[in-house]
C-alpha cells in the first residue's frame, strides 16, 4: 500500500514548498503515476509554480534506474525540439528522496485519447482525436534523428553482450527476441523467428527515424481533437519508422482489458480492435507512405517481439524484462491468445506460449 502522506511529505522536502492534493493518477507496468500541486512556488525548482498541476511519474521494477534516466533524457530533448511531450521540471535518480527514481513533469491538459468511463464517450473521445494521434506519430518520425540535441536520446533495445553496438534496431529486436525463444524457453516461437530471421537481410536498410515503440491510445493525451502531449518514452529508439507503425498496429489489434466487457476477447471487442486497426493503417499511410511489404515483416517481427515479452514474464515473472511483479495481471489468456492469433497471421507460422519445452533425448 503507498503511504500518500509519507511521499508527500518527503516531496515537499525535495521540493521546498507544501504539496497538496496529491493523488494516484494512474499505476502502469513499470510505474505508479501522481497528480499534485504546490501551496507555493518551489524554491529547489523555481519553474514549478504555485497552484499548477504538476505529476509525479515513479518508476519501479528491475529497471527502474535505467527507464526513469532514460525517458528523462528523452522528454527534455524532445521539448527542446518542439515535440508534444509535457514539459520535464526534474529526474531524481537517488532513492533516498522517495525510496526509488522520479520525474516531475507538467500535468498535460484532457486525458488519454481510449477512456474505459462509459462505451460512448470512449468512442466519441477515440473518434474525435485519432486523426490527430496518427498525425502526431508521423510528425514523430519526421523528425531527424541526428540532429542536434535529437541525436543525444538514448536507445532503449541494448544490444545483445557482443553483438555489433552500431547494429540496426531490426537486427537488435531479432537478437532480443532469439535470446528470449533460448532462455525462456519459448519453442512455441521458434519457427516464426525463424521465417522472420531468414528474410531479415531484405528490411535491415531503411532510413532512421526517431521511434517511440510503444505507441497507443493510453500513451496520448488528447483534449477535444487535439492531441496536448504524447507519454512513456522508455522504449523510444532510432530505426525504421515501419518497426513503429507496426508496433502500435499489434497493439491495437491485440490489446484486450477484462474490465470494461466490451473491450474482451468477445464479438464487441473484437470489432473495436479490428476497426481501430483498420483506421490506423490508412490514416498513416496518407501522412507517412509505406512500403506495405516491409510493414507486413515489421508486423509479425513487432508482434513476435511483444509476445516474447509476455512469454518471459509468465515464465520467470515480469522483473526478468523490467516490469514491477503486480504487471504479471496484464498478462491475461486473452492477451496471450489474441497476439498469438495475430503473430500465426503475419509471420505464417504457428505461434503460441504453451507449447511444450522439447525433451532431451
Amino acid at each position: 500500500m503507498l503511504d500518500l502522506n509519507d511521499i508527500k511529505q518527503r516531496l515537499s522536502a525535495y521540493l521546498g514548498a507544501p504539496v497538496s492534493c496529491l493523488s494516484v493518477l494512474a499505476s502502469g507496468w513499470e510505474t505508479t503515476v501522481f497528480e499534485f500541486t504546490l501551496e507555493a512556488a518551489s524554491k529547489a525548482f523555481a519553474a514549478i509554480r504555485a497552484g499548477e498541476p504538476i505529476v509525479l511519474r515513479v518508476y519501479q521494477g528491475s529497471a527502474a534506474d535505467a527507464k526513469g534516466a532514460r525517458e528523462y533524457t528523452t522528454i527534455d530533448r524532445l521539448f527542446a525540439a518542439g515535440y508534444c511531450v509535457p514539459r520535464p521540471y526534474a529526474f531524481e535518480a537517488d532513492h533516498c528522496a522517495l525510496g526509488a527514481p522520479f520525474l516531475i513533469m507538467q500535468r498535460l491538459a484532457g486525458g488519454p485519447l481510449f477512456t474505459i468511463r462509459s462505451f460512448p464517450s470512449s468512442l466519441k473521445t477515440f473518434s474525435m482525436a485519432f486523426f490527430s494521434f496518427v498525425r502526431a506519430q508521423s510528425r514523430l518520425h519526421k523528425l531527424d534523428p541526428a540532429s542536434p540535441g535529437v541525436r543525444e536520446i538514448p536507445r532503449a533495445y541494448a544490444p545483445i553482450a557482443g553483438a555489433d553496438a552500431d547494429s540496426s534496431l531490426l537486427d537488435r529486436v531479432l537478437a532480443i527476441i532469439a535470446n528470449r525463444v533460448e532462455t525462456g524457453p519459448l519453442p512455441g516461437l521458434r519457427e516464426a523467428l525463424n521465417l522472420v530471421a531468414e528474410r531479415a537481410a531484405r528490411f535491415r536498410h531503411s532510413p532512421n527515424s526517431l521511434l517511440h515503440m510503444d505507441y497507443h491510445p493510453l500513451n496520448v493525451m488528447v483534449d477535444g481533437m487535439r492531441v496536448t502531449g504524447v507519454i512513456d518514452w522508455v522504449n523510444a529508439d532510432v530505426g525504421d519508422r515501419h518497426l513503429d507503425a507496426a508496433m502500435t498496429a499489434v497493439i491495437l489489434s491485440s490489446s484486450a482489458l477484462e474490465n470494461p466487457r466490451w473491450m474482451r476477447d468477445n464479438i464487441v471487442g473484437n470489432g473495436l480492435r479490428a476497426s481501430f486497426a483498420a483506421l490506423y493503417m490508412p490514416l498513416y499511410h496518407a501522412m507517412a507512405p509505406i512500403d506495405f511489404e516491409r510493414f507486413r515483416y515489421c508486423q509479425a517481427v513487432a508482434a513476435l517481439l511483444r509476445l516474447s515479452m509476455l512469454g518471459m514474464m509468465r515464465a520467470h515473472g515480469p522483473e526478468v524484462v523490467g516490469f514491477r511483479r503486480e504487471a504479471i495481471h496484464e498478462v491475461t489468456p486473452a492477451v496471450v491468445r489474441l497476439l498469438s492469433r495475430y503473430a500465426t497471421r503475419k509471420s505464417g507460422a504457428a505461434v503460441g506460449l504453451d507449447a511444450p519445452a522439447p525433451q532431451p533425448a
